[in-house]
Order: C-alpha cells, then sequence, then structure tokens
C-alpha cells in the first residue's frame, strides 16, 4: 500500500512541467513589425503560462489585439483576449501577464493576435496563440 502512494506521488510531481517565460521583442525592419522570440511571435503554451512583450529600441510603443482564430472559410474571428485580466486599452510600452486557461472540458484555445506600433505607414504582424490544457 504504501509503495502505491509513493508511486502515485512521484507521478503526480514529475507530471507538473515548470513554466517558461516567454519573452518577445518587438521590433521593425523596413516597415513590417517583427516579432523576436520562439517561434515568430507564435505562441503554444499551458494556461497560466507568463508571457512578456517589450519593445526594441525602434518600436515608440504598441497594442496587442486578440481575436477568435477562424478557420479559413469562416472570415475574420471576434474580439477575444488570451490573457488573464481585461484586454488594456491604448498603447503599451511593455506588457507581462499570464495566458488565460482553457475552461473545465476544452483541450486547447486558439486565437489570432496583432501588434500594431505607433508608427504609420507599418504593417503589423498577426502571429497565433494556442493554450493547450
Amino acid at each position: 500500500m504504501a509503495a502505491n502512494k509513493k508511486a502515485a506521488k512521484k507521478k503526480a510531481s514529475t507530471s507538473k512541467t515548470k513554466l517558461l517565460n516567454l519573452t518577445y521583442t518587438i521590433n521593425l525592419v523596413g516597415d513590417r513589425v517583427v516579432i523576436d522570440g520562439r517561434n515568430g511571435g507564435n505562441i503554444r503554451a499551458r494556461g497560466m503560462q507568463p508571457v512578456r512583450f517589450n519593445r526594441g529600441e525602434n518600436v515608440p510603443r504598441f497594442k496587442i489585439i486578440c481575436t477568435d482564430f477562424e478557420f479559413n472559410d469562416q472570415g475574420d474571428g471576434e474580439d477575444a483576449w488570451a490573457f488573464e485580466g481585461t484586454a488594456p486599452t491604448g498603447w503599451l510600452t511593455s506588457f507581462s501577464r499570464r495566458l488565460r486557461r482553457p475552461e473545465k472540458g476544452a483541450l486547447q484555445l486558439i486565437f489570432k493576435y496583432t501588434i500594431e506600433v505607433d508608427v504609420a505607414g507599418t504593417v503589423a504582424a498577426d502571429p497565433i496563440i494556442i493554450i493547450e490544457r
């Protein structure tokens, strides 16, 4: 009986993975917004994962906008927020939040997020976020 409890405790402790702090830097290359970091700005992580966005030297400030990620034939996604708390309104110089958790019964959440910078004539970046249970 004690051996079973030890095995269960060991399995529970090894199934918890340490969450990395994902940090991304927003830069401009010519007139395009470029997100430097893992996977070119695409994020695939578990809920509650810390995520941070910093601005590069040539970016005065930025906005983050999230929408539902839709199948190609379904048009644009509706506004949806991938992070804990409420979506910021206005321009940011940095951003640090945890990804929200999928609701009970959902295996994953998928969002498209857009980074706009406060420089006229630039093309925004719009990678995706996949949040796993």
